[in-house]
């Protein structure tokens, strides 16, 4: 689900040449199954600093770029789909959050 964010913030970060759709795919699974296999080997705070190395490690890898470049596309990927996210929220007219109480419709 983050890989079309990822590709879009790549994209604009480093440059259509570098930032490839199929390695957005490519961090996206590959994320997945180091994250699951760090969370259950060594978990904790110290499991999720690993977890967050090894995302930007892929992040640095596939985008061919450097750490900080790694950390913005990261962040800008996270922006961009929570903006979506809301938009699409509000179009649907989808509830992102509240109290609960209120009509019933």
């Amino acid at each position: 689900m983050t890989a079309p964010f990822l590709w879009l913030a790549g994209k604009w970060i480093v440059g259509g040449d570098k930032a490839r759709f199929m390695d957005a795919v490519w961090i996206g699974i590959l994320g997945a199954v180091v994250n699951a296999v760090i969370g259950e080997v060594v978990g904790g705070g110290v499991g999720s600093l690993a977890q967050l190395v090894a995302y930007l490690y892929l992040v640095k890898t596939y985008y061919e770029t450097g750490w900080g470049n790694a950390v913005v596309i990261s962040i800008l990927a996270v922006v961009i789909m929570t903006a979506v996210l809301i938009v699409l929220g509000m179009v649907l007219g989808i509830s992102l959050g509240g109290t609960g109480f209120g009509p019933p419709f």
